[in-house]
């Protein structure tokens, strides 16, 4: 099945403005004949998500009229890593903690993943909405915006330079929109990177924001986007997103 999406959280528009182009290639809508838990069992990226969405109980509450804003199969492990990591450093022969073993108590606090509503780039308003979560007392910020030119990989060449060498952006009729999620943690909003860098990214009360891997995945229940996913070396990766934003980055290595 061809999956209409949207990689690296990239909403981009073609010369015709019925189509999209994703990966690269022409489609005609970004709608999936599949509901929202279908999606996330079979896109790659999201397959350990799916069963944990599964264990918890959640597939009717996910197949619902709501927008998922989904960790990757990489936030599931790397909560797994932090998880088992710790409980190492305790006792070296303890059974390590898996997807099929993770407490479906604690699988509940996938709620903080799900809003109500059908939101991508086309439907949340200009400057963002602020939704409560299905977990009570939680709140994000969704929005989108325009990638900008001086952002990290628009020049191809000329030393990473905005205006110099190859400009993916002076290609495009209109900028690619990005959609973006942010979590409050505390009782206040940090709305800036300096103020999240100043309180520290550790500090469970620190707001996260991330931007989606894919996003805009319009099913036949909801709409799915997935947060930007990372790799196995996590190191100073703060932006790489832990499930549950569990543990600190200590965490990573045993």
């Amino acid at each position: 099945m061809k999956y209409v999406i949207l990689i690296v959280g990239i909403f981009l528009i073609s010369c015709s403005k019925n189509n999209y182009i994703i990966g690269g290639k022409k489609n005609p809508t970004n709608k999936v004949n599949e509901t929202t838990y279908q999606f996330l069992e079979s896109f790659p990226v999201t397959t350990e998500t799916a069963q944990l969405i599964k264990r918890a109980g959640l597939t009717d509450e996910v197949n619902g009229d709501v927008t998922i804003i989904a960790p990757s199969n990489y936030a599931v492990d790397r909560f797994l890593r932090r998880k088992n990591n710790r409980r190492l450093r305790l006792n070296p022969d303890t059974s390590l903690l898996t997807v099929s073993t993770i407490p479906v108590d604690t699988l509940q606090q996938l709620k903080m993943y799900i809003v109500d509503g059908k939101w991508w780039s086309k439907t949340i308003p200009k400057g963002g909405i602020v939704l409560p979560t299905h977990e009570p007392g939680d709140t994000i910020l969704l929005y989108a915006d325009s990638t900008s030119d001086s952002e990290p990989g628009a020049a191809w060449d000329g030393s990473g330079i905005p205006g110099l060498g190859y400009q993916y952006l002076n290609f495009m009729q209109t900028k690619p929109v990005k959609v973006y999620v942010h979590f409050k943690r505390g009782q206040y909003w940090e709305m800036t990177p300096q103020e999240r860098l100043s309180m520290g990214y550790d500090n469970p009360e620190c707001d996260q924001v991330y931007e989606m891997y894919i996003s805009d995945v319009v099913t036949t229940t909801g709409v799915v986007h997935v947060i930007y996913s990372g790799d196995y070396d996590f190191s100073d990766h703060y932006y790489y997103h832990t499930l549950f934003f569990f543990g600190t980055r200590a965490d990573d290595l045993l």
